[in-house]
């Protein structure tokens, strides 16, 4: 009998380990047919969530999916035929929940409904009190320096100090975010469906650090927090975009955050759509106002973002990188930087010219480029503006910038197509890539050379592998859209920094 392998999402279910306790009660359900049962099939597809690669053609008479994922575990049933969306979180994951609570114990009176309604009044009492009580202790250490924490980011961004949390010490800003955005709302507001499902959804952010990555790509809740709290200042002061004519009128207004959302909110939206590249309706849905808004919301915060977090994606200085050296690179002592391009998806032009300046040999597909520099711990610290597909790495690194980051001595780590040795030799750096064949066979050194460049260079595919993570980055762009993707790769970059370090 053939291994069975559940094909739901992450999940780990394996007919060969029966006797571990995760694996207790669990049974297999063959996948639907896609000749037989189309529908069915697309619907427990797009329940697995495995992404684009995952379609009917992986689907064979050996594909399956385990009982634990369907509702009350016990497969599928007439009333839910299908597995329960591995992407349901919070609300909807309980819509799913159909366990009844337990009985109470025979002999135990259960409580009268005035009973029931005085207890609840009195722990959310106490609830307050212990607020207030947190707020009065916390409001006394609020006179913290701005600069002093600016310092203490760029620090701990590109070595190994960066694994360390960033924790909020002001308790009191915390609380009242937290209060003025979940539990800010009054009976009668709660009764509005719009702002109850903004409630709901924030909630459902804000339950766990596992939450907030998932959502918003920051590790940490405290981290979010503190985010909000070094842009909120200068957030209150944002005019919103209204297009491009009117954005060059509207810089000299004095306008303050317009009142539709908290500044906090609009934030939230903005890192939500990055992260996981909801549209602007399934936006508008969730937090209550008009499709046009949001976008509204969207530009003016990844501009805002992308230029005052942009000290986050910064050249590192020799010293500092040699003395935090990973032991991957402890044969390219000298290395200050791994070099590689990568590629955006973008509508075909309807003139000829444009696509072929748009079109990408590599990808088949017309597409935008940049540049992309890391340090050997991972963290970026270059990000080009994007250009044509078409255009080459080596006229990408000589008119993009990025040699004038350089210093005497530098060395430089690229992938073997990167022919720019004599640009570099110009400044006085050095290039490592993988030796040329040339038609023989490589000898043993240089078969030994490459595999210690591929070692070390891979990690420079992990960084963009983590930069791509933001669904944003995933789709189609509009061709009319390249400022929007230029100011967008440049804040995923900046909070991909925010995250623990690649190597080690």
């Amino acid at each position: 009998m053939g291994v069975k392998r559940c094909a739901y999402g992450t999940c780990n279910s394996d007919s060969r380990f029966y006797h571990k306790p995760h694996m207790a009660d669990v049974f297999f359900i063959t996948f639907p047919k896609p000749t037989s049962k189309p529908e069915m099939c697309d619907r427990w597809i797009r329940a697995c969530s495995r992404g684009d690669d995952f379609g009917r053609h992986k689907i064979t008479q050996d594909t399956y999916v385990c009982s634990k994922h369907f509702v009350d575990g016990h497969g599928p049933t007439g009333e839910h035929p299908d597995p329960i969306p591995a992407t349901a979180r919070g609300v909807e994951l309980r819509i799913f929940n159909t366990k009844k609570s337990r009985p109470p114990p025979k002999g135990r009176v259960s409580l009268s409904p005035e009973k029931k309604k005085s207890r609840s009044q009195l722990q959310v009492l106490n609830v307050n009190i212990d607020k207030e009580n947190e707020i009065t202790e916390g409001s006394e250490e609020q006179d913290t320096n701005v600069d002093k924490e600016v310092l203490f980011f760029t620090k701990i961004f590109y070595f190994a100090d960066a694994r360390k949390q960033v924790s909020c010490s002001d308790a009191a800003t915390q609380t009242d975010i937290l209060h003025d955005d979940l539990a800010g709302y009054s009976d009668d507001q709660l009764k509005q469906p719009k702002l109850l499902q903004r409630k709901l959804f924030m909630d459902d952010v804000l339950r766990s650090d596992k939450s907030c990555k998932f959502y918003t790509g920051i590790t940490s809740i405290q981290l979010l927090l503190f985010l909000h709290r070094f842009l909120q200042s200068k957030a209150e002061r944002l005019t919103l975009w209204k297009g491009e004519e009117t954005t060059e009128n509207a810089k000299n207004k004095d306008d303050h955050h317009p009142r539709g959302l908290s500044t906090f909110t609009a934030f939230l939206l903005t890192l939500v759509r990055l992260r996981r590249g909801l549209d602007v309706d399934h936006l508008s849905d969730l937090f209550g106002i008009s499709s046009s808004t949001v976008s509204r919301y969207f530009r003016t915060y990844i501009e805002f973002i992308s230029r005052e977090l942009s000290f986050v994606v910064k050249w590192p200085i020799r010293l500092q990188v040699q003395a935090h050296l990973p032991k991957a690179f402890r044969y390219f002592k000298k290395t200050i930087a791994i070099i590689d391009c990568t590629e955006f998806f973008v509508q075909k032009p309807s003139l000829p010219s444009s696509q072929r300046v748009t079109w990408s040999q590599y990808k088949h597909h017309n597409t935008f480029k940049c540049l992309v520099a890391i340090s050997p711990t991972g963290a970026f610290t270059y990000i080009s503006p994007l250009w044509s597909g078409s255009v080459s790495d080596r006229r990408i690194v000589k008119e993009s910038g990025f040699l004038d980051n350089l210093n005497y001595g530098d060395d430089i780590m690229a992938d073997r197509f990167f022919l720019i040795r004599d640009l570099l030799a110009l400044r006085g750096c050095t290039l490592n890539i993988p030796p040329f064949a040339h038609g023989k066979q490589l000898s043993k050194a240089a078969v030994k050379k490459t595999r210690r460049i591929a070692h070390a260079r891979i990690h420079v595919e992990r960084a963009i592998g983590r930069l791509k993570n933001f669904k944003f980055l995933q789709g189609i762009f509009p061709l009319k859209s390249k400022k929007l993707i230029n100011q967008s790769v440049q804040v995923c970059a900046q909070l991909c920094n925010f995250d623990k370090p690649l190597v080690k």
